[in-house]
């Protein structure tokens, strides 16, 4: 799974529709303590990734096409093929949650969306769904259930969609 995280990463950090962004502690020997990709708009509304292939080793299968897939599925079913911004993946080290980071890494996107008049989308936990309906006024879009196993139980994680707000 590191390499396979490892080439997600790098094929982000090169492709020209994303924005990445890392947020070290300076004073913390440059710690990573959070980061965020972005996928910018395409005029078609194609956000579509094609992800590294994932070897059959450890990782459940299915686990892993429910997960991306029913994002991708989720993703085309709330937005069609209109123009969107989609926060792809956001990560903030627990030490440092609740310290405006992510705040301010999701307040970037939903800031670009607004000026360009388009709609924010998002997939996240249900833990983390709050979050984003209360504070950044994203709105239920689906729910998607990932197949239950024995070692973690039931997940369900959370499609939003965020309507643009007025010229920011």
């Amino acid at each position: 799974m590191r390499k396979w995280w490892h080439e997600a990463w790098l094929m982000g950090l090169n492709n020209p529709t994303d924005r990445t962004f890392v947020v070290e502690d300076t004073e913390n020997d440059n710690r990573i303590v959070a980061f965020s990709r972005w996928m910018v708009p395409q005029q078609d509304g194609n956000q579509e990734r094609i992800w590294p292939s994932l070897d059959q080793g450890p990782a459940d299968m299915e686990v892993a096409g429910s997960f991306f897939g029913g994002m991708e599925e989720s993703r085309h079913k709330a937005m069609g093929s209109k123009p969107h911004w989609m926060l792809e993946l956001l990560g903030v080290d627990e030490r440092y949650q609740k310290s405006g980071i992510g705040a301010s890494l999701i307040k970037w996107g939903t800031d670009q969306a607004d000026k360009s008049g388009l709609p924010t989308y998002l997939d996240a936990s249900e833990i983390g769904q709050p979050y984003y309906t209360s504070r950044h006024s994203f709105v239920l879009a689906q729910d998607i259930k990932i197949p239950d196993r024995p070692a973690y139980g039931t997940f369900t994680y959370k499609s939003l969609v965020r309507p643009p707000k007025g010229k920011a």
